[in-house]
C-alpha cells in the first residue's frame, strides 16, 4: 500500500474525530462550563412569604448570555449591568419582597448558573423571593432543572402556579410554559385559575388582582411575538375578574400597553441580551412608553397607595452613571371591590 493511499484512508478517520470533538464542544460552548453539575449539590431555599410593607420590587430575565450567544450571535454580555440592577434594588427600603419574572438563569440544569445567581442575590437573602418560571429556568436536563428550581423555591414542588397576597392585592402567579408542564398540567392550571378567581371575587378583602407570568401576551419585540399561551391565561382570567395589571418578562425590554382598564407591563431588563422593538407602523401594539430601543436595564417598583397601584420603572441606559426613574404611572383601584 502506498503512502498516499494510507493518508487517504486516515483522512476520513480524522474528519470523524473532528466531528466528534465539535459534537462534544458545541453544547459546552452553548451552555458554558458552569453546566457541570455534581449530583450531590444543593442550595438553601429562599423565603417565599411577603412582609407587610407596601413596596414590591419586580425584575425579569436575570439570565447570563451564553458563550455561543456572545461569540457567534454577537449578543450583549450584560453581567455588569445585571449586578448593577441588583445593587440598586438592595438600596430600596420598605420592601415586602421581590417578584422574579422568570429566566433567572440561562440553563436551568446548570449548577454553575444557579450558584452565580445565588451569590448575586445573597445580599437580599433576607427578603422574600417569589418566582414565575421562565423557559430558560427549565432548560437542560428536565429533572435537574426542576430540582434546581424546587430546592430554591419549595412552593413550586406541589405546582408551579399559586396566589400570594400583597395587602389588598392578590398576586396570581402563573406558569406560561405549556410545553413543559404538558397538556394535563396546562388543563389543571386552567381549572385552578377559574376556581381561584371565583374565590377571589367573593373575598371582600381583595381589592384588585395582578397576573404575573414569564411570557408576554403583548409585545413589540423583533425577536419574539405575542405569546398565545399567555394570552389564553389573560382571557381566561377576564371571564371572572379584569386584572388591574399583567406582568411579564421574556422580551428583554420595557414595554407598557393599556387595553381598556388593564395595564400590561413587559419587564425583561434584568440583564439578558436586550432586543430592539418594532417601531412606527410596524408595531403590533401602541406602547405608552415612547423611549427608543434597546430599552434601559431596569426593575419595577410597585407601591400600594390610596389612589391605586403606583408603578415605577427604574434603571439606566448603557453609559449612564445614575440609576433613575424613567417611567411612572398609576393603575387605579377598581371602582368596586372585586367580587
Amino acid at each position: 500500500m502506498s503512502a498516499a493511499h494510507g493518508v487517504l484512508r486516515r483522512a476520513p478517520v480524522r474528519r470523524r474525530l473532528r466531528r466528534l470533538v465539535w459534537l462534544v464542544f458545541l453544547p459546552v460552548l452553548w451552555l458554558g462550563w458552569g453546566s457541570v453539575c455534581p449530583a450531590w449539590s444543593s442550595a438553601s431555599p429562599y423565603r417565599e412569604t411577603l412582609d407587610a410593607d407596601d413596596t414590591l420590587l419586580v425584575v425579569g430575565d436575570l439570565q447570563r448570555t451564553s458563550l455561543a450567544e456572545a461569540w457567534l450571535l454577537r449578543r450583549e454580555q450584560n453581567d455588569a449591568a445585571r449586578r448593577r440592577v441588583l445593587r440598586a434594588m438592595e438600596h430600596e427600603t420598605d420592601v415586602a419582597g421581590l417578584l422574579l419574572l422568570g429566566d433567572l438563569v440561562f440553563d436551568g440544569s446548570s449548577c454553575g448558573d444557579w450558584t452565580r445567581l445565588d451569590a448575586e442575590l445573597d445580599p437580599q437573602r433576607e427578603r422574600a423571593m417569589l418566582v414565575v418560571p421562565g423557559n430558560h429556568d427549565y432548560w437542560g436536563l428536565d429533572a435537574q432543572a426542576c430540582a434546581r428550581l424546587r430546592e430554591r423555591f419549595p412552593s413550586l414542588a406541589e405546582r408551579t402556579w399559586r396566589t400570594v397576597r400583597f395587602g389588598e392585592l392578590a398576586l396570581v402567579l402563573l406558569d406560561s410554559n405549556p410545553d413543559v408542564i404538558g397538556p394535563s398540567g396546562w388543563s389543571a392550571q386552567r381549572s385552578w385559575l377559574r376556581e381561584e378567581l371565583r374565590a377571589l371575587k367573593d373575598d371582600r378583602t381583595v381589592r384588585g388582582v395582578v397576573l404575573a407570568m414569564h411570557h408576554p401576551a403583548l409585545t413589540n419585540s423583533t425577536v419574539t411575538e405575542d405569546d398565545d399561551a399567555a394570552a389564553e391565561l389573560v382571557e381566561l382570567a377576564r371571564e371572572t375578574i379584569e386584572p388591574m395589571l399583567v406582568l411579564s418578562g421574556h422580551a428583554h425590554a420595557y414595554e407598557h400597553f393599556v387595553v381598556g382598564s388593564r395595564h400590561h407591563v413587559v419587564s425583561g431588563g434584568g440583564g439578558g441580551p436586550r432586543v430592539t422593538l418594532l417601531e412606527g407602523e410596524a408595531r403590533r401594539h401602541r406602547d405608552r412608553f415612547e423611549g427608543p430601543s434597546p430599552r434601559p436595564f431596569h426593575y419595577l417598583r410597585l407601591r400600594r397607595r390610596a389612589e391605586g397601584l403606583v408603578v415605577e420603572a427604574r434603571g439606566f441606559r448603557t453609559g449612564e452613571s445614575e440609576v433613575r426613574r424613567f417611567d411612572r404611572f398609576v393603575v387605579p383601584w377598581p371602582e368596586a371591590p372585586a367580587r
